[in-house]
């Protein structure tokens, strides 16, 4: 009949309040569109006057904005909640985004590591050429190599962060925003430190003897430039294995510097070479300056971890991120007595040198 065909088993669809809200605060701590926070808690709350407490907040608006997983435990730590899952959001992408802190990654090996025991590493070393054996002899038994061990267990590094209510009330966007970017720089600066402190610090390791000490043949003091370069790389490649005096050829992929040296880095292996590269500038390490490093004249170069193991890094059960968790509950802990919503970061990591061969560095006078 030309009549259209109504069917009414098809639902409305509605949209879910809890994905706006979540969209709402994104929106907020992306700086797309939401300009107050202040907005973003009345509406996901209904505390129209900013009092916090739970008996002036629009349950049935709570109940919408949070979820079905609230509503069995409504409270106000719902807000803190939802608040936290925004912030880690923004705190991860911040940590993604911050290419110059994860620089650590080029010198050193990552692992998942299970539990909090002590982690630890043997290696054993290697054998030396195989004899020859004559006609209708006996093999004779190689000399087993030495090995050596490295250790190390986990550290929880982290603390916690609070929103008031005042700064609710004053809608203070800018230090609200700040928060997880400053996490997030704070966490990413405190493992890039740990790292290159193995390198900037000069400790103890496996063997009971400095990391770079005369007796392993990695410790210089030449300025930095191409006779020193040069001396680096042939005493890199002449280290030799553990337990034989095999060498292990390696060769320095990477070069760290402190600020000062970036530019003569880069004009040692970068600058004129047009088709007339040195033998130096053949190698091209890639440099990257340390920026917290305050020697200036201090340099070291570091072998492929590929290659050899340097420096490892163990995240427990393989989590490299921060987490973020959040400590309030209505009517207990700093929510209740400080009229405030406790964060807390955590990150757990740990490491150890694994073999200094691959490791040299030049301490300037």
């Amino acid at each position: 009949s030309g009549k259209p065909v109504i069917h009414f088993d098809e639902a409305p669809r509605v949209e879910d309040r809890s994905v706006k809200i979540g969209q709402m605060l994104d929106g907020f701590f992306n700086r797309d569109g939401v300009h107050s926070f202040k907005e973003c808690y009345v509406e996901i709350t209904g505390d129209r006057q900013i009092t916090g407490d739970l008996r002036n907040c629009d349950v049935s608006r709570m109940r919408e904005s949070m979820g079905e997983r609230f509503v069995e435990a409504l409270s106000s730590s719902s807000w803190a909640n939802v608040l936290g899952d925004s912030i880690t959001r923004r705190m991860l992408a911040d940590y993604a985004q911050m290419t110059d802190l994860q620089a650590w990654r080029k010198v050193a090996d990552v692992v998942p590591v299970t539990d909090f025991r002590t982690q630890e590493r043997t290696r054993i070393g290697g054998y030396g050429n195989l004899p020859g054996v004559n006609q209708a002899a006996a093999y004779t038994a190689l000399t087993s190599p030495s090995d050596e061990k490295a250790t190390y267990a986990l550290t929880k590094r982290g603390g916690t962060e609070s929103i008031t209510l005042e700064m609710i009330a004053n809608d203070d966007v800018g230090a609200i925003r700040r928060l997880p970017t400053e996490m997030a720089l704070a966490a990413a600066n405190t493992l890039y430190e740990f790292v290159m402190d193995f390198i900037r610090t000069n400790p103890t390791i496996y063997d009971t003897t400095a990391l770079f000490t005369a007796g392993h043949n990695n410790l210089g003091a030449a300025a930095l430039d191409a006779t020193s370069f040069a001396a680096a790389r042939l005493a890199m490649l002449k280290q030799t294995r553990a337990g034989s005096l095999k060498r292990l050829n390696l060769t320095p992929r990477t070069l760290l510097v402190p600020p000062e040296l970036q530019a003569a880095a880069f004009d040692l292996f970068i600058r004129n070479q047009n088709n007339d590269k040195t033998f130096i500038q053949t190698i091209n390490p890639e440099v990257i300056a340390v920026p917290y490093w305050t020697d200036a004249n201090d340099w070291a170069v570091v072998a492929d971890p590929r290659q050899i193991p340097t420096i490892e890094v163990g995240f427990l059960n393989g989590r490299e991120e921060p987490e973020l968790f959040v400590q309030d509950t209505p009517n207990v802990g700093s929510l209740f007595s400080n009229d405030q919503v406790t964060y807390k970061i955590r990150h757990i990591y740990s490491g150890a040198v694994m073999d200094y061969r691959g490791l040299y560095k030049a301490v300037v006078a």
